[in-house]
């Protein structure tokens, strides 16, 4: 829960920080968050395996372009429908473990289908079909890809790592490679005031040292599908947090859907131990 409410912040830091380009905000989460941890191990002694070290290459590196192309999705299409597509991560996770012959539980995957008929209720409204949205679509669809291959990496890594060695690495490695996206596209990421570096610390902080590392940690115990399905509840986790923050009313479809949402996490962690 702890995690589900910290990665469900990061929404409203938009609010606070929305003349800064969405790459940027990405680049100082992942970079920041990085220095915590390195900074909080700087005296560890152990280290990856050269074998762990390549597989957190590749788990950064899709890491960073969960977030490129969620941002690009979230700028081509509407907020809903990037979120649905970009929740599709424990889809492509659950398809990875068929394809390895290491199906999920029946009961587990009644879940996941329980809790994308939940989004689908929340996000309805907003999902706007009619327009056409290929490339932003697509690229949130993308985002969901990425971020499923980054569990599946840990849940490798994290099998003899500890799990702060993997963080800190992993969330380097992305913020190096959001550095080289923005680069490309020639987006600026030192020209920010002091109260935008102040959000920068909360987001590397709260929704990834607090959030993301912690979906990190257990994935050592369960399956990268119970953990990508964690997210599912940020819609509505975030809509509660801003009726406090911002008196925003609920949606009605919050109320509708939360129950299918949270019943269908509660089946697919409680059905998703990793043997």
């Amino acid at each position: 829960m702890l995690a589900l409410v910290s990665v469900s912040s990061s929404s409203l830091v938009v609010r606070y920080a929305a003349s800064v380009p969405a790459i940027t905000l990405a680049f100082w989460r992942m970079f920041l968050a990085s220095g915590m941890l390195w900074s909080y191990s700087i005296n560890a002694t152990d280290s990856l395996s050269p074998k762990n070290r390549r597989r957190v290459v590749f788990a950064g590196v899709f890491l960073g372009l969960h977030f490129v192309f969620f941002f690009i999705g979230v700028r081509e299409v509407s907020v809903a429908r990037a979120t649905l597509l970009a929740n599709t991560g424990p889809f492509f996770t659950a398809l990875f473990a068929i394809a390895v012959r290491n199906p999920i539980h029946k009961y587990a995957f009644l879940g996941l289908v329980c809790s994308m008929v939940g989004i689908l209720i929340v996000q309805g409204s907003g999902l706007d079909v009619t327009s056409e949205g290929f490339y932003g679509s697509f690229s949130s669809l993308l985002s969901g890809l990425c971020i499923a291959i980054t569990y599946i990496f840990a849940s490798e890594i994290r099998k003899n790592t500890k799990n702060v060695i993997y963080g800190r690495s992993l969330f380097l490695v992305a913020a190096i490679t959001i550095a080289i996206v923005a680069a490309l596209f020639r987006v600026p990421l030192f020209i920010f005031t002091f109260e935008h570096f102040c959000w920068f610390l909360f987001l590397g902080l709260v929704p990834t040292v607090l959030g993301h590392n912690i979906l990190n940690y257990v994935i050592k115990y369960l399956t990268p599908t119970a953990v990508a399905s964690v997210p599912l509840g940020e819609p509505i986790i975030a809509s509660i947090l801003a009726y406090f923050l911002f008196s925003e009313l609920i949606p009605a479809s919050a109320y509708f859907g939360a129950p299918f949402i949270f019943i269908g996490i509660y089946l697919i962690l409680k059905n998703s131990s990793d043997q």
